[in-house]
């Protein structure tokens, strides 16, 4: 992962601390959309770096990283995805509700970063 695409997760793992902060749904919703549309726009650039590696280094090691980095990045779009959806739904926003789907996703980008 290069260092702009590190840069943006850094970022996003910024944006999902300030839901800690009381917030309304309205500022909650904002925050997670954007963290998804960043993680989405990151798999996305992995996935086209990956696809543009030359053969010689389709069995290496970094190349498995970079595979792993995109599943993951999915994982954390799709799962950031679903805390939308359910927020939308909900009367209100409560980060308690929440902390435990955005502890996973912010272990998942962090996992992503330092791999």
């Amino acid at each position: 992962m290069n260092r702009q695409r590190r840069s943006v997760l850094h970022a996003v793992l910024d944006g999902l601390a300030r839901l800690r902060d009381p917030v309304d749904k309205a500022e909650a919703l904002k925050i997670l959309q954007k963290a998804q549309s960043d993680v989405q726009k990151c798999a996305d650039e992995e996935e086209e770096a990956l696809d543009n590696r030359p053969e010689s280094f389709q069995w290496s090691a970094a190349n498995d990283a970079m595979t792993d980095n995109v599943s993951d990045l999915t994982d954390a779009s799709g799962d950031l995805e679903v805390l939308i959806e359910n927020c939308q739904s909900a009367d209100k926003f409560s980060y308690q509700s929440v902390k435990s789907d955005v502890i996973k996703i912010v272990n998942t980008i962090k996992q992503t970063i330092h791999r």
